[in-house]
């Protein structure tokens, strides 16, 4: 009986008398006019199995429903959900659980549909959680985060459950059909006076499709549309690219897939169809060219022609997508670009796509969860108006879409969802990027916290993020979010189930007002793997610092110091420049010293103001990456503050290290202390542990000590054992370890001494030579000058690399250098 009860509350929507009348009546389908609800199935998986069965057999023919579990979504799969829709999807949880793929899914479903999730029983879903993040030597018996999750669906009055137990069924839906016109919808006859339906389903897309229009016409479309799921993004892109279409304009339309436009072109298809069915369009004043107030005649009569599934023509007007790395993006061949789901691609792109048109438009999703997240909106709004303001000095056009139209205001899963995933949507409590008037449905508001520069009533407390309240976590989220980190929904999942985590709060008064979340690393947890660690061999989860370290300097006992990372800091942005983020420094250095910690370090993407930032607090740079983080643009920096003597040696020798490849110092040149590092890690790179860019300056310190005969084109001469210029050098003797660091440096050997010294320059430009000349497929001295010329870059140019070495691909080159790399240090040790 109650699965008969359930069975009746999920199709409800789609099985009522007038669903089924106004069906019969129109002919076509007809959208239940109800809130989407939200089912969790919970127990064993043939208890599931079978009460699915139950509840999908012989489903309407108007109802779509699809099963997805939690690892089918993992990493860029989810992708696949953005644009598409569905009446019920299934959410399979048992092996594991995702908040980001959770909301994915959610976002997809349609008023009148239902979000079924399916879970182990309550009282034993936190234990089964596999968390994929949890570092190294630590463990996690009991996620917290499920714990928050499982009392937060109990406590909700519209989530349905249904267990062994029991089932409980929500109240009533609530009815939107007589209060749409109230919250912001438009009644399909709004535009009545035209004869023609509206074309817009809320009055903030119609709006919204006016200022676009506006931007335009005046040559000043450098427009963002930002909106939460669900709002009409896609269809208003569709109606606008159907008016330009019109116009005559030649439209590029990229996304990371061609699935996630799939709606926009469906959009624009409606729109031809429409056209074709109401004669009186052309008098419609949300499609004026900008020349008149009527569609050309030219082109209002003209069938959409489809040459293609990824291509539509009306006219002179075109639009075709196209992948993100095609390069009709950044020829210039067409008049405005744009790019759907913007955040779900990196930001050098993006910003390497809109500087070659004129105009352009950009469309992402607020509060979600590709990409890069929120961290996406806040590091780029910046660089596009930095971009703006060299060309034109034109601010980026903001332009937000708040109505809901995939489901009804007050939906009962988004609601959950901003609980859930702690996503503040009170203007009153946060302070947005977008700046705008909130009468204007398209525009956010910006609200400011009260700035103060005093240190009254100041106090910093340490915890675990499991101890504090629910408001001093939704506090600690907001804060971390509006501090330009990249935060998103599985964020807060990893913060509350990682046991390695640390968090410092700083309150004033009562009121959080900034915060740090601490990593522990390093320590006897690396002690086993440490040797692998020092070699590349092995790359345990988390530790990152620790591991940075240790890959560095190739020491062993830099993974064994016991390490306190700086993963977050955060003050207020009213706030910043007060001294507030130097004086939570100072406090967890103070707690680092009384925990014997042997050193604080911190990793970044490198900005000049967060720069100034670590290094006025003394946190000394001995890493930055050669290569842009893919997502934000910026190169990841690795800072370290020591505490203990023997860590303020071993920082001291990773500094030289850094120091020594930002100058391209030479190998000859070095310490024999690093000289002997350097040809320890071309070792590891010939055993295969470590890649080549991770030895690149040291390939790079071999090569510079060739700069005399590379420039003057030709090999020295190479060392054939009983030739005359042998007899001109003394032999040299290697010592006990094998290792030639010591001859290279001119240091006396274990088991002799020099009767002449050879030049050091001179021995490892004629052995890299030598080495040179034992490559395959004879190759000349104008090639082998060609490869030293490349390897003396300050990073590798892998097409030329491999175009020089004749290898395929970035694996072939590696592989081939390699080899090259090899016989250099074979001949290095037979020399010595």
């Amino acid at each position: 009986m109650a699965l008969q009860q359930l069975r009746d509350w999920l199709l409800a929507p789609y099985n009522t008398q007038a669903v089924k009348q106004k069906s019969d009546v129109e002919n076509k389908e007809e959208r239940p006019q109800i809130h989407r609800r939200l089912l969790v199935i919970s127990g064993d998986v043939e208890f599931i199995d079978n009460t699915i069965d139950v509840l999908l057999a012989e489903l309407p023919g108007q109802c779509l429903a699809e099963a997805f579990s939690d690892s089918q979504l993992k990493s860029n799969n989810r992708k696949v959900l953005l644009g598409s829709e569905r009446d019920i999807a299934i959410f399979h949880c048992h092996e594991s659980f995702s908040p980001g793929n959770f909301l994915a899914l959610a976002g997809t479903i349609m008023h009148g549909g239902c979000l079924i999730v399916t879970c182990p029983s309550f009282d034993r879903w936190p234990q089964q959680q596999h968390a994929s993040f949890i570092s190294y030597g630590y463990k996690s018996d009991d996620s917290a985060y499920l714990k928050r999750f499982i009392a937060l669906l109990l406590d909700d009055q519209h989530t349905a459950i249904h267990s062994l137990e029991g089932t409980h069924l929500p109240s009533q839906d609530i009815r939107y059909l007589n209060e749409k016109q109230a919250m912001g919808y438009l009644d399909n006859y709004e535009d009545s006076q035209y004869l023609t339906p509206s074309l817009f389903s809320s009055k903030d897309q119609r709006a919204a499709f006016d200022a676009l229009s506006e931007q335009f016409e005046e040559d000043n479309l450098h427009t963002l549309v930002a909106a939460p799921r669900g709002r009409g993004k896609s269809s208003l892109l569709g109606i606008f690219i159907w008016h330009l279409l019109h116009e005559g304009q030649h439209i590029l339309l990229t996304s990371t897939l061609f699935e996630n436009v799939h709606s926009v072109f469906r959009q624009i298809d409606r729109m031809c169809e429409q056209n074709k069915t109401h004669t009186g369009v052309g008098k419609n004043p949300h499609f004026a060219p900008s020349s008149s107030n009527n569609v050309s005649s030219k082109n209002s009569d003209k069938v959409v022609d489809i040459a293609a599934d990824k291509k539509r023509r009306i006219g002179k007007g075109t639009v075709e997508w196209v992948a993100p790395d095609n390069p009709m993006l950044f020829n210039g061949h067409c008049d405005i670009a744009f790019i759907d789901e913007a955040a779900s691609l990196p930001i050098p792109v993006v910003l390497n796509i809109i500087k070659n048109h004129k105009q352009w438009l950009l469309s992402t999703t607020l509060q979600g969860y590709e990409g890069s997240g929120s961290g996406f909106i806040h590091k780029l709004i910046p660089k596009l108006n930095f971009h703006l303001n060299e060309r034109e000095r034109k601010p980026v056009n903001i332009v937000e879409l708040r109505t809901p139209l995939r489901w009804f205001r007050h939906d009962p899963i988004e609601r959950f969802i901003n609980r859930a995933c702690l996503f503040d949507t009170s203007p009153e409590n946060s302070k947005s990027f977008l700046e705008g008037d909130e009468e204007d449905g398209h525009k956010a508001v910006e609200t400011q916290l009260d700035s103060t520069n005093t240190f009254n009533n100041i106090s910093l407390r340490k915890t675990k993020f499991q101890q504090v309240s629910e408001a001093v976590l939704e506090d600690v989220m907001l804060l971390l979010t509006l501090a330009h980190y990249q935060t998103t929904p599985d964020d807060l999942m990893r913060l509350l189930d990682s046991p390695d985590l640390i968090l410092f709060l700083l309150y004033q008064d009562a009121k959080v007002i900034g915060a740090a979340v601490v990593n522990e690393e390093g320590g006897e947890k690396l002690r086993d793997i440490a040797e692998n660690i020092a070699t590349g061999e092995r790359r345990p989860r988390g530790h990152l610092g620790a591991q940075q370290l240790t890959l560095i300097g190739a020491k062993p006992d830099l993974a064994t110091l016991k390490y306190w990372r700086i993963n977050r800091i955060a003050v207020f942005p009213e706030l910043q420049g007060n001294g507030f983020g130097t004086f939570i420094l100072k406090s967890i250095k103070n707690a680092a010293n009384e925990a014997r910690i042997d050193s604080l370090i911190t990793s970044y993407g490198s900005e000049d103001k967060l720069d100034r930032f670590w290094q006025q607090n003394n946190f000394v740079c001995v890493h930055k990456g050669e290569r842009a983080n893919k997502a934000s643009g910026e190169k990841g920096v690795l800072r370290i503050a020591p505490l203990s003597d023997h860590a303020q040696t071993l920082s001291l020798e990773v500094a030289s290290i850094y120091d020594a490849k930002q100058k391209q110092t030479t190998l000859d040149s070095l310490p024999a202390s690093l000289q002997l590092l350097y040809v320890t890690k071309l070792r590891h790179f010939i055993a295969g542990y470590r890649s080549l860019d991770n030895v690149w300056g040291e390939i790079n310190a071999v090569a510079l000590c060739c700069c005399e005969h590379v420039v003057n084109n030709h090999s020295p001469p190479l060392l054939n054992r009983g030739s005359a210029a042998e007899d001109e050098l003394p032999t040299q003797t290697a010592n006990s370890n094998g290792l030639t660091a010591k001859a290279l440096a001119g240091d006396s050997l274990s088991r002799g001494t020099l009767k002449r010294r050879k030049p050091k320059t001179y021995t490892i430009t004629a052995s890299l030579f030598k080495a040179l000349g034992e490559m395959k497929d004879n190759k000349t001295s104008k090639t082998h000058s060609e490869l030293i010329r490349l390897l003396q870059q300050p990073r590798p140019d892998y097409d030329s690399l491999s175009d020089t070495l004749k290898a395929t691909g970035k694996k072939g080159t590696t592989a081939a250098l390699r080899d090259i790399i090899s016989s250099f240090i074979s001949i290095l040790d037979m020399e010595d």
